[in-house]
């Protein structure tokens, strides 16, 4: 789900269905020489978007932890920005497009980030507070409702197969750990996927 969600949200969201949080139907922006940042670039959708970013052709800004900088670089981030000493948004300016990984009622701070033009894609984007300031700022604040689709996964697993885009695994685990895994995903202390067997 975490690859289909950044795909959707970034490249093609397969469907013309308007997210309840929005008056219409989420439209990916265009990345081709672009600059974009990937906040939560580190973890499953994050991780995804990174590679789907370069992939099209964009300058890529990696937000996340400083102790993941040479993993994001491997998979293309072009820049890190280590968000436990900077404040990202009192540091980057004239971005094209935000991809808000973790979102929530933080992801307006990253309005100021971006030119007049530019967009913000919070994944979660429930306590969003920030619709004035973005109309103010020219800015595009959009979301959409991931849902399943068959071609989708059959484009991303060529992508998958031709080693364009890869899955990063932090860890395998039994299934009894899972709650515990849970908690580690929570507070932010996991790399990409993890999976369970």
């Amino acid at each position: 789900m975490s690859l289909l969600t950044a795909w959707q949200f970034m490249i093609d969201p397969g469907h013309e269905v308007a997210n309840p949080l929005q008056p219409g139907p989420h439209r990916p922006v265009p990345l081709a020489g672009k600059r974009v940042l990937v906040n939560g670039a580190a973890g499953g959708v994050g991780h995804f978007a990174v590679q789907l970013a370069k992939w099209q052709g964009a300058e890529v800004i990696a937000v996340a932890a400083g102790r993941h900088e040479a993993f994001l670089r491997q998979l293309g981030a072009d820049s890190v920005i280590d968000y436990t000493t900077t404040a990202v948004e009192e540091t980057v300016r004239d971005l094209d497009l935000v991809i808000d990984a973790p979102g929530g009622p933080t992801s307006g701070r990253f309005l100021r980030t971006l030119r007049p033009g530019g967009a913000l894609y919070p994944i979660f984007p429930l306590g969003f507070a920030g619709a004035e300031e973005a109309r103010q700022r020219g800015v595009t604040v959009s979301t959409t409702q991931v849902r399943s689709s068959g071609a989708q996964l059959a484009r991303l697993a060529d992508l998958l197969d031709a080693g364009v885009i890869r899955v990063a695994i932090d860890s395998v685990f039994p299934l009894r750990r899972r709650r515990w895994r849970m908690s580690e995903q929570r507070r932010g202390i996991l790399r990409a996927k993890s999976c369970c067997r």
